[in-house]
């Protein structure tokens, strides 16, 4: 029995338990396969220049994958205060890092003119490795409902 373990929703079995945490561990995979791409693109936003076109292009692609990610672990149904509500949280925070990030190296207020001395940014930091540890506070869980 774990922290994790919570009541089945009103007339869901095991097997819809056990498939929904199946899938919300897929989203988390496909969210932890994104983040070496979402640090370098936010490392390229904070570097001191002009950052190439192609930053936004690929930042742009990482927000809409963390995003979609977000909207269907919040599809899979997150109980307020629940893991899964934690992990579709996570999502978003990466998806609105990169964003912001974005929005300084691409501000539409810059001018070409004034100097870009970049500025400093922590990457996806703590919230990247808590996505990793909630990923294997999935599996257990899911582990433990196939179990029985």
């Amino acid at each position: 029995m774990g922290f994790w373990r919570r009541k089945a929703r009103a007339g869901e079995s095991r097997a819809e338990l056990a498939g929904r945490l199946a899938a919300l561990i897929d989203l988390v995979d496909e969210g932890i396969r994104a983040q070496p791409n979402a640090e370098e693109a936010i490392a390229e936003c904070c570097r001191a220049g002009a950052p190439p076109a192609d930053v936004a292009r690929r930042g742009g692609r990482i927000v809409s994958e963390y995003a979609r990610l977000h909207q269907a672990a919040v599809d899979l149904g997150c109980e307020p205060g629940s893991l899964r509500e934690r992990v579709a949280e996570l999502l978003l925070y990466h998806a609105t890092t990169v964003e912001d990030c974005l929005k300084l190296a691409f501000s539409k207020f810059w001018s070409p003119n004034a100097p870009r001395h970049g500025h400093s940014h922590s990457g996806l930091g703590e919230h990247a490795r808590t996505l990793r540890e909630c990923r294997v506070a999935l599996q257990m869980w899911l582990d433990d409902v196939r179990s029985g």
